[in-house]
């Protein structure tokens, strides 16, 4: 045991926790060596001393698992005079811990791993807001100790990330990543630092506890981490949590739910099966014991190891430890879930009640959106006009609990009528409905037929898309494109308009000739074809008249139907020809032009 020197019964350390904390379960203490490197010593609690295997505590413990955290308060895993009280780390008293004492080399790698049983004091109860004022004020009694800290913890952090760990912080918005690399939004903007102080030194006891325990054969529940077949390669992920320093926070939640799709659950094992999200061959849960079950029965184990006492549970034990632990963590975030929903719930037919549909968020609507379906009643009349006002930037789940869920009502059909001419003019939108339509009615990805013509010597693509909904087929029309992707996105829409058994919309470019002026162009793209069809059409069209020295096509805009619902036509006039497309935006109906007209010069019409 190193210690510095410092006498054992002298042993201190500083506590850093949620400001509402009550249960403090560890302490923290950095030096720096004499040869530049860094002494790290963890304190936690000796729980396993007041709560021995198959006591009654002990028993207590296993049925709660975990203590658990609610909005005002919580429900301790322990009885609250101990987990507030005797076992906890409050300052100017003695308390006695396991210490995980840890050496780092310069460059941060471990170089020793000790463990021992004694008496500490913490000196100070800090809560992670006080952290930024102590770093700023250097007259303060912890400035020195915390400076000290935040350097090592932001060395720890970068190297933790630079050997592909799903690490992520944004201090300015609050935004950390917890093991697993799901992504999170502290309360307090102003708790980061301490949050990250406090996570980078447990992941750190953590890791050296389960190498420890390794090394010595210690059989210990070990916190194993998998990612699902479908998880793109850790460089991919790695890209997606840093994008979310530059995506508005009201993206931060669709962020959050890709990667908690990619990955699954933490589990309890008395195998290594490595880490994926701390990208670790072996961790494990040491630094929670008044909080964490799992960690009070490795301090069982490593308590008994180091008082050279016979273990107090096998393999086997540890085993059936883990599946109980398991499963009652499944068991709880399903209530969790079950809860936050039916609370979701009522809050959205108060917005329905008290007529604040049309202010609702886009997660507020949603749930409103599940509401309505769920009476299986008409949609109200506040709704469908919120519905219309928002379409054009409705988010995609709520175009798809429309159009697969809604009830029979003569609101409801228009509004799914309306949805099918807003995804012809973005005809990708009917791919994504089809994707939530796997998750929310077991539905399969629709197949495709594509067929390559060729109009003079540029590409054409004919598309047909069927799928098998229970014992029925459905097909869609054909539909021809320029590129096989706007093809299949084409015959998407309309295979989508098939099963719900409404009109198709319009998906066909409308082209339109006019009579031949005085000053005409003479252009045809099969004598001459220098037209890149694989980009966006308003480009390519102006690109070929750049590289033929020919005018540039003019665009001119016409509007109608309501202001909520406007309907664009966009003419394009290329020398003596004309042609048009029409969307609900503007650009949209400029680009369909676009592609009309070079589909004008590439069949010579």
């Amino acid at each position: 045991m190193h210690l510095s020197g410092i006498m054992l019964d002298m042993l201190r350390g500083i506590t850093i926790d949620d400001v509402t904390t009550r249960d403090m379960d560890d302490a923290i203490w950095v030096e720096v060596t004499e040869n530049g490197g860094w002494h790290v010593v963890v304190m936690i609690a000796d729980v396993a001393k007041v709560v021995p295997k198959n006591s009654e505590l002990d028993r207590f413990a296993m049925s709660r698992v975990e203590t658990r955290y609610y909005a005002n308060g919580n429900s301790p895993m322990l009885p609250r005079r101990l987990a507030d009280g005797k076992l906890s780390l409050w300052p100017g008293e003695e308390k006695y811990v396991l210490a995980v004492d840890i050496i780092l080399n310069r460059d941060l790698s471990i170089l020793e791993t000790g463990l021992l049983r004694t008496i500490m004091t913490s000196e100070a109860r800090l809560a992670f807001s006080d952290v930024p004022r102590i770093l700023s004020d250097r007259e303060h009694p912890q400035h020195a100790l915390i400076k000290l800290i935040s350097q090592l913890t932001s060395g720890l952090l970068m190297q933790r990330r630079s050997h592909g760990a799903l690490a992520f912080y944004d201090l300015g918005r609050g935004l950390v990543t917890s093991e697993e690399g799901s992504v999170r939004q502290l309360r307090c903007r102003g708790d980061t630092i301490g949050y990250v102080i406090i996570q980078e030194l447990m992941i750190l006891a953590n890791m050296a506890i389960a190498e420890y325990a390794v090394r010595n054969d210690i059989p210990i529940l070990f916190r194993n981490h998998t990612a699902r077949s479908a998880t793109p390669e850790r460089e991919n992920l790695l890209k997606l949590l840093e994008s979310m320093a530059f995506i508005p926070e009201v993206n931060i939640a669709a962020v959050r739910h890709t990667t908690y799709m990619m990955l699954n659950r933490a589990e309890y094992g008395p195998v290594i099966m490595g880490h994926f999200g701390l990208n670790l061959g072996a961790y494990t849960h040491f630094t929670s014991p008044i909080r964490r079950y799992a960690d009070l029965v490795n301090h069982q184990q490593i308590r008994a190891y180091i008082r050279k006492e016979p273990l107090p549970h096998s393999k086997e034990e540890i085993q059936a430890i883990a599946s109980h632990i398991n499963m009652r963590h499944i068991e709880n975030d399903r209530a969790k879930s079950e809860y936050m929903k039916e609370k979701a719930y009522k809050e959205a037919e108060l917005a329905i009640r008290g007529n604040r549909i049309e202010d609702a968020n886009d997660t507020d609507f949603e749930r409103i959106t599940k509401v309505l379906i769920r009476e299986g009643k008409d949609c109200p009349e506040a709704y469908f006009d919120a519905f219309l006002k928002r379409l054009a930037k409705l988010p995609v789940i709520c175009a798809g609990l429309v159009l697969l869920q809604a009830p029979d009502g003569e609101k409801w059909t228009e509004l799914k009528i309306a949805l099918l001419e807003d995804i012809a003019t973005a005809p990708q939108k009917a791919v994504s409905v089809f994707d939530i339509a796997q998750h929310i009615s077991g539905w399969q990805m629709p197949v495709y037929e594509v067929t390559e013509t060729t109009r003079s010597n540029l590409p054409a693509f004919t598309a047909i898309s069927a799928i098998r909904i229970g014992d029925r087929e459905y097909r869609s029309a054909a539909y021809e494109d320029l590129t096989k992707k706007g093809a299949m996105q084409q015959a998407s829409a309309g295979l989508l308009a098939t099963i719900l058994g409404l009109p198709a919309p319009n998906l066909k470019i409308r082209i339109e000739d006019s009579p031949a002026s005085q000053e005409e162009i003479t252009i045809n793209a099969s004598k001459d074809p220098t037209i890149n069809t694989s980009k966006d059409p308003i480009f390519a069209l102006q690109e070929y008249c750049q590289a033929k020295k020919l005018p540039l096509p003019a665009y001119s805009f016409e509007m109608e139907g309501a202001t909520n619902r406007p309907i664009f036509t966009c003419t394009c006039t290329f020398g003596s020809s004309t042609s048009t497309g029409q969307a609900g935006k503007k650009q949209r109906a400029k680009r369909l032009a676009a592609r009309a007209m070079i589909y004008t010069l590439v069949t010579g019409s």
